[in-house]
């Protein structure tokens, strides 16, 4: 049973709440493609919406937006607690405390939870107040949480751990006031950003704007894999470009780790920034051999490996007259369980390529993440227990180079950030064994 998501947050106080929640989950279904939620003000009560899928299929707009609110929080969902219902889905409410939750409680399992957004929800709702039950987190819960809460009083808060391992910003669209796991979404829908929240903050959104209070000492230790992968290429995560982040990542690789091939050919969507630097330092010229499905969704965030393996068959096409004859390296931003990866190589090979060598603009992912990311045994990584050797004999490839970490903490231009799952050093505040943890989150 799996206790982790990673996922996206918004909230949204004036009176397009409904409207601009909605959209804003739609800008953010990178984020999540399970299912997606909203939950409203109205009359002293929470009222909750959720389905299954993607925002538009998940959500009636025109339902919810028979109800008058100027409050509205919302969720969309990647990976699930128990039997990924509906009902575990976010916002998860109790009537009295709405809740949506980016990240993953590590500690959860101790108290006898097995779905960690329950857990976030019993604290909140335990404080003598809203306040008292955000602060309850902070001293109780152990992890990655970046939350948006909305209460019976018609009041928003949101929050975000003292390492920030997950971004979340403020913003105003129009004379709304808005918060988002991303920057991108408010910058497209016309919005101004006003500053990312600092890990350990807490906002409060009123009639007036913004109200900050710090309820935890700073400690940044922000996920290396929001600038890696999840995050969209136009947002920014306290300060740093995830764009420009991704373009360096490439030229180290490029730099530092240069296969002998005649073209290099991005893995669509998020690589394409990677690829580019790889172009640039290397010199090697860049082709946009791989077609990808404009119906596909990503296929690392599918819930199960079935469903991953099924979405790759339909997912790229091979620009066959860019590749044939040619000696091929694939430039990826990261590679999880291989999947992807091993199809596209046979892909490559079957439209005619000579040789088909692989670059990847992160190191090798080694260790389970416990921070909200869906990869929570050491035994599906490919990269486990395996040389770039041994990895490029698994995946079918000539060769297979990847960054260090610090290449990629360079790169970046970061050194607070959380490398786990490559490093196997774990910034939490209480002390686990591997082994601990692994049964607790695949149990």
């Amino acid at each position: 049973m799996k206790l982790k998501d990673h996922c996206g947050v918004v909230a949204v106080y004036g009176k397009d709440a409904v409207e601009l929640a909605y959209e804003l989950l739609k800008l953010h279904q990178h984020r999540g493609q399970e299912s997606a939620g909203i939950s409203i003000y109205n009359n002293g009560s929470i009222l909750t919406f959720k389905g299954a899928g993607l925002v538009e299929d998940a959500l009636n707009l025109d339902e919810i937006s028979s109800f008058e609110t100027n409050v509205a929080i919302g969720h969309v969902r990647y990976s699930t607690s128990g039997l990924r219902s509906v009902d575990e889905s976010q916002p998860l409410s109790d009537g009295k405390i709405a809740v949506s939750f980016n990240g993953t409680i590590a500690n959860a399992y101790k108290y006898g939870y097995k779905l960690d957004t329950r857990f976030l929800l019993d604290l909140v709702s335990s404080g003598k107040d809203t306040v008292d039950g955000i602060r309850k987190v902070f001293e109780v819960a152990d992890g990655a949480y970046s939350v948006v809460v909305l209460d019976n009083k018609g009041r928003v808060f949101a929050f975000r751990d003292p390492k920030g391992f997950r971004p979340l910003v403020v913003g105003k669209i129009g004379d709304n006031f808005v918060i988002a796991s991303e920057d991108g979404p408010i910058r497209q829908l016309g919005g101004t950003v006003l500053r990312d929240l600092v890990p350990g903050e807490v906002v409060q959104i009123t009639g007036e704007g913004f109200r900050f209070s710090s309820m935890a000492p700073p400690q940044p230790s922000t996920c290396a894999f929001e600038y890696i992968y999840f995050a969209r290429p136009d947002s920014t995560i306290d300060g740093y470009s995830v764009y420009e982040a991704r373009v360096r990542l490439g030229e180290a690789l490029g730099r530092n780790h240069k296969a002998d091939a005649d073209v290099a050919v991005p893995v669509p969507e998020s690589s394409i920034p990677v690829a580019i630097g790889y172009s640039k330092a290397s010199g090697t010229p860049l082709e946009y051999a791989l077609y990808k499905s404009l119906t596909s969704v990503r296929s690392f965030i599918m819930p199960s490996n079935d469903k991953r393996l099924s979405v790759i068959e339909e997912k790229f096409g091979v620009v066959e007259r860019a590749v044939s004859g040619k000696r091929v390296v694939l430039v990826d931003d990261s590679i999880v369980r291989g999947n992807t990866m091993r199809k596209l190589i046979e892909a490559m090979r079957r439209a005619g390529a000579r040789e088909v060598h692989v670059r990847v603009g992160s190191p090798p992912i080694r260790y389970p993440c416990y921070m909200g990311i869906d990869f929570p045994s050491r035994r599906e990584l490919v990269a486990f227990n395996r040389s770039e050797d041994q990895v490029a004999k698994e995946l079918g490839a000539d060769s297979v180079e990847y960054l260090t970490v610090e290449e990629m903490l360079q790169a970046i231009g970061r050194k607070d950030l959380c490398h786990a799952c490559f490093s196997g050093v774990y910034p939490l505040r209480g002390k686990y064994s591997l082994e601990e943890l692994e049964l607790a989150f695949t149990r």
